[in-house]
């Protein structure tokens, strides 16, 4: 390659960064001319080893790399790059001295996307590190949007919580794993209590805005950053609590009831006040009982709330066994 100076400096917008990998640092310095000229961030190493450290301490979308270096050649650093744990796809171009139609073949067989000799003019390096850059960039954008989706599709839209099937599934995992470990683990059910006067009396939006207050207020009293808190329903939550024995889930459901009764939640209707009527549920890991399932642990805690309406609203119910305790009871 030759230095050029009718080659335009393109903007400096951000570009993804490419790695030079070559032992000869003439090389690592003529083609980090070139890319930075295109706006490029590059970084360079003189070894495949060297490369692959970089690599997991900071991640480089495109790679330069020679074929021939001392140590791991080139096209073993194609395989280990094609079978490593990367945050995207990696674009790898080969360089060599040598123009050999068998040594293209090798080298997009060890993994590569293109194959450059070193004495093209540096317009070819160009158009091709435009080829990668495109490549890479729609990638990146068809990543962000597969996620972006994962997350719509697990969130539920009005207040962004987990949705009932997120919910359900992280219910299932948590409770496989309390039963192995026989560990402790407790659901709340939670209702907006006279919910359906609010939409009444100020309409859905005005309802839609406390139930994201709701929402809000709920998710930032929960104890525990792994503790789960979802909509489930229309004015119905959900919460998981591993780890978490029923008393000690009544004295969650608690400190969410309090806090929910104690806050008023700004609305377009002006600041409006409610309360939630909570039920507990709890997997026994009893030995000597009848081994429970998910819908055991819900049908508790959905017997439970309805106790709580029952007994007035605006409280929280545990059930242990077949009598109904209410958390009075179970602090006496």
């Amino acid at each position: 390659m030759k230095p050029t100076d009718s080659t335009p400096l393109l903007s400096s917008a951000s570009r993804p960064t490419i790695m030079i990998v070559d032992d000869d640092e003439a090389i690592q310095e003529l083609v980090n001319i070139y890319t930075l000229e295109q706006g490029f961030q590059t970084r360079s190493c003189a070894s495949a080893e060297a490369a692959l450290e970089e690599m997991r301490r900071s991640f480089c979308p495109i790679v330069i790399t020679d074929v021939q270096m001392p140590g791991m050649g080139g096209l073993s650093l194609c395989r280990r790059l094609r079978h490593g744990k990367w945050p995207g796809y990696v674009y790898i171009i080969v360089m060599t001295g040598h123009d050999q139609q068998d040594g293209v073949i090798e080298a997009l067989d060890a993994g590569a996307d293109d194959y450059l000799h070193k004495g093209s003019p540096p317009a070819e390096l160009h158009a091709r590190l435009r080829v990668a850059e495109r490549i890479v960039t729609l990638e990146q954008r068809l990543r962000r949007t597969l996620e972006s989706k994962a997350r719509e599709a697990a969130s539920d839209a009005l207040t962004s919580l987990p949705n009932r099937r997120t919910f359900d599934r992280r219910l299932n995992a948590e409770f496989k794993r309390a039963r192995r470990f026989a560990e402790p683990i407790s659901v709340l059910l939670i209702d907006a209590d006279h919910f359906k006067q609010v939409n009444d009396q100020y309409g859905h939006q005005v309802g839609d805005e406390v139930l994201r207050g709701l929402a809000t207020t709920l998710r930032e009293n929960l104890p525990r950053e792994y503790d789960v808190i979802a909509r489930i329903g229309g004015e119905e939550f959900a919460t998981i609590l591993p780890h978490t024995s029923r008393e000690d889930a009544a004295l969650v459901a608690e400190r969410l009831r309090a806090a929910v009764d104690r806050s008023a939640i700004p609305t377009a209707a002006g600041l409006l006040n409610i309360t939630v009527s909570v039920g507990v549920g709890s997997l026994l890991n009893r030995v000597s009982t009848e081994p429970q399932t998910t819908l055991d642990v819900l049908d508790e805690a959905d017997r439970a709330l309805y106790e709580s309406k029952r007994l007035g609203r605006n409280r929280v119910t545990s059930i242990p066994g077949a009598e109904p305790r209410t958390l009075l009871e179970l602090s006496n």
